[in-house]
């Protein structure tokens, strides 16, 4: 018995000695490449087991290997992955370079984090956040432009203070069409973010990868993670530009010679007597050019960006800090935008197991925008208006009118027209805004799989605006009375979160369970009053208790608003080939009735990497997966704060009693609708994910359809009720759908490295039905000067198209006017003369009425593309990025007063020089006259549509890094780039409009606030 216990002990010693003889550490440090600076947190996994670690904050790692044919692989975030065979090495160090083609390799989605190659859904990555945040932009909107696939961003308008207008696949509903914000982690409805905070940008964009953030997600969501401390020493970066920004392109009015001789002519044409004021003899004062106004309005605006962060941390905790400033003067004269930024963002391992973090996040702007969008009041389009005879200011430093007062028997020639200048400087404009918006949250590893993590948001917001309108009482527009209108206002929101997340691998399956309980709750509090007639204008009077007339009763409000989610979901994936995600979401909103409050939207989606089959082995293909997903999300930005139980209005205006007398009262305006239901968006998506030679290029291709269904818009009343307002209703289905290429290559050529990618996506829209809708069409309301509505949605055609009378050039002659008749022999247009417009008969029913018109498009793009070019040359770097859309129609509603003159004097658009004439017959401009009985200008015609495509250079950059061993000296790790900047370069269009860019939708360009063009220098420092 004991020979065999001691055989067994003998033949276990030579086991272990064998095994440690085969069983060894090997250790090394992981560098950049870039900067040779040492890499914390990289992970080192021994091939084909379970065996691994990550680098230290030194950049060092030991791990255990067994046998000669270990390959270690490194890997991080955002670097090249690198294998390397152990053989009979001890020491192994590795040097990891920037994954030019791959870059975050590591996607963050949905409460968890996926490999790119893993992804069953449609996401799209903004791949180079640093080179975009060195662009002049201030918003997370800017950052996005052009850059992905199926992601549509219009500025609308260059105002400072102005975000740009974000759809992804297409506009579906009526109401509000904004993706949803998740910033670290949690729905964002914060101020702006400061672009240089942001590590990565991620957008969720079919219903599947966007359903696990459920009623608030139906557009889409952008996923952003800021940046976070990394263990070691204390860093600090600082970021600073500084540029100026002008106008691309202005249009030109009539100088005081032309824009009397086009009136006198334009009188002759109509047959009338020409008003004496445009009389060279009888008012001299007019033949002068005293003022070119839109040199006077606009002006060349500096811009001032700087940033500051430090970071750093310890192996138990991390930090990171950062203060931003943002200061642009906009085009206009006395625009503006100014941000102060603040941000905390710190994490903690309390144990190995419990975790604990926050983000705060604090913003203060103030903003000083102009109306452009009017054709009364607009700024730029009474610069076209204004009489170039009269200067900015008369003698005494006042704003000078139309005419001087000595000269009021002419006003009456030169319309009610604003003094633009006066429009941009008089009014006292105060708007401030602040906000804090925190997070919480706290982890810990329940089981060996098994994480809990509680999550707590709260955002808060303060706001005022105070807007003082001075007495005018120069001649053109004059007004004897001032007035103040001025509200505040506050709201408190809170977002907690529950989450399990189970994960668990065994042989060749990798299975995850994740389980997610929100709720949410909003309260919002604010008022706003007017009063008017002011004693004293100075700014310190302008209070209310200085007015003696109050207008009405003060306005105020609050609301509430409660959701709540649970949110289920399932992830598998089978030996690297098969992919599973499947989700549940249960949302219950307080903004519905207790019958339809609550519904549930699933989703599924799965994918097949045909590159990790057995049977597929090609050295050209890296990668090869097609993917597919369904799923349905539940539209709550569409739902009203109180759609089922309509709140009773009040007023002060019901006249009883003694003539005059005001009296408070109550009553229902609304009807309400207690079976109105959640709109609800499906998407189906099918996609190919591609990466060849060597991962060099990759290539991703989609195709979706996207139905928005039971749409919600309002009904008309019922007439019997006695109630003005109908009520909210679902109505009918809208259609979104379109193909999405994207495609990246990157290479070297000696020492010039090369990233080349662009992206291309078309967009189809149609109104499917309105079943439930009291009419068989939408007749939207947006007008051009209260008599022009353009807009028309209709089964069959996409939502917001162009309704409108086609025309079919100019008369050039009484003869052609006579022979326009129809089967009676009766003229079409019996008050047309030469010059005027033809209108299309379109019915034939022999005259032109509504009844001829069509639909002719929209404003929303047929296609949208974008293409980036990044080059790098020993220590320069260059990079283009250009932006375009096409399949564009534009209603140029600028043309209905900038080229008639037979409204009421107004100056005209240069253009109207090539205005129709016996010896200009082929112009495009109707002939000038005083009298317009054909209504070239006042039919809704397609006379206003033109083509809005562009391509614009939105950005060219040139930078240099300055040479490590120089930077070394100051600070081993230092680095510094010096970059020169242009924005919006140079833009090609047809457009003759001042800019093509003014939005998408129900959008009229009566002289809209253009893009800016900026030019800036800066410099990245990191120490």
């Amino acid at each position: 018995m004991k020979k065999k216990y001691y055989l067994i002990t003998v033949l276990l010693i030579c086991i272990a000695a064998i095994a440690q003889a085969q069983t060894r550490t090997v250790r090394g440090t992981v560098l950049s490449q870039e900067d040779n600076n040492p890499i914390p947190g990289v992970s080192v996994l021994v091939k084909g087991t379970g065996t691994g670690t990550a680098t230290d904050i030194d950049g060092n790692y030991s791990v255990s290997v067994s046998g000669e044919n270990a390959v270690l692989v490194f890997s991080f975030v955002g670097l090249e992955a690198q294998e390397v065979s152990v053989g009979n090495q001890s020491i192994i160090n590795v040097s990891l370079k920037a994954d030019m083609g791959q870059l975050g390799e590591v996607v963050v989605v949905g409460y968890g984090t996926s490999r790119r190659a893993d992804l069953t859904t449609s996401i799209g990555q903004l791949e180079d956040v640093q080179a975009t945040v060195n662009r002049p932009i201030s918003s997370v909107q800017d950052m996005l432009q052009g850059q992905i696939a199926g992601v549509t961003v219009v500025a609308g308008s260059g105002d400072p203070g102005a975000t740009p207008r974000v759809v992804i696949r297409g506009v579906g509903t009526f109401g509000n069409e904004s993706p949803l914000y998740v910033v670290d982690g949690m729905p964002y409805y914060g101020g702006r973010i400061n672009p240089n905070d942001i590590e990565s940008m991620v957008v969720l964009k079919d219903a599947a990868a966007a359903a696990i953030y459920g009623a608030q997600a139906a557009s889409g969501v952008i996923v952003i993670t800021t940046k976070s401390g990394k263990s070691g020493a204390p860093k600090v970066s600082v970021d600073f530009y500084q540029g100026m920004q002008s106008a691309y392109q202005t249009p030109e009015a009539l100088n005081a010679q032309e824009y009397s001789a086009a009136y006198r002519a334009a009188a002759a044409h109509a047959g009338a007597v020409p008003q004496s004021a445009h009389d060279p003899l009888l008012n001299p004062w007019s033949q002068v050019t005293r003022t070119v106004w839109m040199d006077e309005i606009f002006r060349t605006g500096a811009i001032t960006n700087a940033n500051i962060q430090l970071s750093g941390g310890s192996d138990r905790g991390r930090y990171s800090t950062s203060f931003g400033y943002h200061n642009k003067e906009g085009i206009l004269l006395n625009t503006n935008y100014e941000l102060f930024s603040f941000r905390l963002k710190s994490e903690y391992d309390l144990t190995d197991k419990f975790r604990v973090g926050q983000n705060v996040y604090f913003n203060h702007s103030t903003s000083r925008g102009i109306n452009t969008s009017s054709s009364y009041s607009g700024a730029i389009i009474n610069a076209i208006y204004m009489n170039p005879a009269a200067p900015v200011y008369d003698e005494f430093g006042q704003f000078h009118g139309t005419v001087p007062f000595e000269l009021s028997q002419f006003a009456g020639a030169y319309g009610d027209t604003y003094n633009p200048v006066s429009l941009l400087l008089r009014p006292t404009i105060q708007n401030p805004r602040t906000n804090i918006n925190a997070i919480a949250y706290a982890e810990y590893d329940l089981l060996e799989n098994l994480t809990f993590k509680s999550s707590f948001s709260i955002d808060l917001w303060n706001w005022s605006d105070k807007n003082f309108s001075p007495r005018a009482p120069e001649i053109g527009r004059p007004s004897n009375m001032n007035f103040l209108n001025q509200g505040a206002g506050s709201s408190n929101r809170w977002i907690w979160d529950q989450q399990l997340n189970y994960n668990k691998s065994f042989d060749k399956h990798n299975l995850g369970v994740t389980a997610v309980y929100t709720a949410q709750f909003r309260k919002e509090e604010a008022f706003s009053f007017q009063v008017q007639d002011f004693d004293r204008e100075d700014d310190w009077f302008q209070y209310a208790s200085n007015a003696t007339t109050i207008l009405r009763v003060p306005d105020a409000y609050g609301n509430e608003d409660a959701l709540t989610s649970a949110i289920g979901r399932l992830t598998y994936d089978f030996d690297d080939r098969y992919f599973f995600m499947g989700s549940v979401r249960r949302d219950q909103t307080s903004r519905l009735h207790a019958n339809t409050k609550t519904d549930f939207f699933p989703a599924v989606s799965g994918s097949w990497k045909i590159s990790s089959e057995s049977f597929f082995n090609s050295s050209l293909i890296n990668l090869l997966k097609l993917r597919g997903s369904w799923g349905q999300i539940g539209n709550i930005a569409s739902v009203g704060l109180y759609a089922f139980n309509i709140p009773l209005a009040s007023g002060n205006n019901v006249i009883l009693g003694e003539p005059g007398t005001r009296n408070r009262h109550v009553s229902l305006n609304e009807m309400s609708n207690s079976n109105l239901r959640w709109e609800r968006s499906e998407t189906a998506n099918i996609g190919l994910d591609a990466a060849l030679l060597g991962n060099r290029l990759n290539f991703t291709a989609e195709y979706y359809e996207k139905y928005t269904r039971g749409l919600i818009l309002r009904n008309d009343p019922d007439p019997h009720s006695g109630v003005p307002t109908g009520a909210l209703s679902n109505v009918g289905t809208v259609l979104n759908k379109g193909i999405e290429l994207s495609a990246s290559y990157h290479g070297e050529i000696g020492q010039l490295r090369y990233r080349v990618n662009g992206n291309f996506s078309t967009i189809y829209n149609e109104l499917l039905d309105l079943d439930e809708f009291t009419n068989d069409f939408i007749m939207h309301g947006n007008d051009l000067r209260g008599t022009i509505r353009p807009f028309r949605s209709e089964p069959g055609q996409p939502l917001y198209s162009y309704h409108l009378i086609p025309h079919d050039g100019i008369f050039q002659n009484q003869a052609q006017i006579e022979a326009y008749v129809n089967a009676n022999g009766t003229k079409i247009q019996p008050n047309a003369r030469p010059g005027d417009l033809i209108f299309r008969d379109v019915n034939g029913d022999g005259r032109i009425s509504d009844d001829d018109r069509i639909f002719m498009g929209n404003a929303m793009p047929d296609f949208t593309y974008g293409l980036n070019l990044n080059l790098e040359y020993k220590n320069f770097d260059l990079s283009i990025f250009g932006q375009g859309v096409g399949g564009v129609m534009l209603f140029n509603g600028y043309k209905h007063t900038a080229y008639n003159a037979g409204l009421q004097g107004y100056n005209l658009d240069r253009r109207v020089l090539e205005a129709w004439s016996p010896t200009n017959p082929n112009a495009t401009i109707p002939v000038l006259s005083t009298q317009d009985p054909n209504g070239n200008f006042g039919q809704p015609s397609d006379w206003y549509l033109e083509k809005g495509d562009y391509f614009r250079v939105r950005n060219l950059t040139i930078g240099y890094n300055v040479p490590s061993n120089l930077m070394s000296r100051l600070r081993n790790g230092a680095d510094v780039r010096f970059y020169i900047s242009a924005e919006n370069l140079v833009t090609f269009s047809p457009y003759s409009g001042i800019d093509p860019e003014v939005g998408s939708g129900a959008v009229i360009d009566n002289g809209t606030f253009p893009v800016p063009r900026t030019f800036s220098a800066g410099f990245n420092l990191n120490f």
